[in-house]
């Protein structure tokens, strides 16, 4: 299994980190097992288990994101979360749950992506796409 995170790189730094941090949290929340278990060091204090798997960044403009996302959302063998302009300009979840539903998907500027899936699908989708830098 592989998951990677894919993000339109014209934002300011704060909002790219604030994007995969979301959708980071997204992932990890549905994705069973992607954490590792704790672990104890050499002192005995105990760290919280991190992602089993590399988790690559990577960048695209926000037409290739808006083909990708179209290519994977309605395909079943994707765990796909998405993070939009409109979710980004929300100040509370409720005000976001209201404006999703008075705006059609099409008209939502996607900002990033978080995918997971078998490897070799995912590889399939990125395999030529950049490290964001």
């Amino acid at each position: 299994m592989k998951t990677v995170i894919i993000l339109e790189p014209h934002q300011p730094l704060g909002l790219l980190i604030n994007t995969a941090s979301i959708l980071s949290i997204t992932i990890g929340d549905i994705v069973k097992n992607i954490r590792g278990e704790d672990t104890i060091d050499a002192d005995g204090i105990k760290h919280l288990g991190v992602i089993k798997t590399p988790l690559p960044i990577l960048s695209v403009d926000s037409d290739t994101l808006r083909s990708i996302y179209n290519r994977v959302k309605n395909d079943d063998k994707f765990i796909i979360a998405d993070f939009t302009k409109l979710a980004q300009s929300c100040k509370t979840y409720e005000e976001y749950i209201e404006k999703c539903l008075n705006t059609k998907n099409c008209d939502m500027e996607i900002l990033g992506l978080a995918i997971h899936s078998k490897r070799k699908d995912i590889n399939k989708i990125v395999g030529n796409l950049k490290t964001l830098k």
